[in-house]
């Protein structure tokens, strides 16, 4: 639960950074639209701030809470998630943490699986920590995420 914690905070910290790009780009593009409109130009500056803005936004649209209420409600003290990486084209999610067994893994996709907010939860890759006590797992899961009805 601590490292849920820990992780939101830090996805709070990144959605916060992703927030302040948007408004930095927001600005240079009020800048550059009259000089668009005024010369007709497209410049190659222009097409990659828009292409940037492009990709603050599919972040901002990104159903953060719905990702964090799956992974949060399907926790049970035997998963540490290190890594959440959404996809907002594909509207997928990548999640990567360690286990302490291959049986914990099993479970953990089997309950987001069952959250009814992520779906075709399956085992992207994993390494069974053979040479450390209770050999831990690493893990990665892909999953497809909807929307909460």
């Amino acid at each position: 639960m601590l490292a849920a914690l820990g992780y939101q905070r830090e996805l709070a910290r990144q959605v916060s950074a992703r927030q302040s790009q948007l408004e930095q780009l927001r600005g240079m593009a009020s800048r550059s639209v009259p000089s668009l409109v005024e010369h007709d130009a497209d410049t190659p500056e222009l097409r990659e701030q828009i292409k940037k803005a492009n990709g603050v936004l599919q972040q901002m649209n990104i159903p953060w809470g719905d990702l964090f209420a799956a992974l949060e409600s399907a926790e049970d003290g035997s998963v540490a998630l290190l890594a959440v990486q959404p996809d907002p084209r594909n509207r997928s999610v990548s999640v990567s943490g360690d286990a302490r067994s291959m049986p914990a893994v099993l479970a953990y996709m089997g309950r987001l699986q069952r959250t009814g907010r992520l779906r075709d939860v399956v085992l992207a890759s994993h390494e069974i920590k053979t040479k450390e006590p209770g050999q831990p797992v690493t893990f990665t899961i892909n999953a497809a995420w909807q929307e909460s009805r």
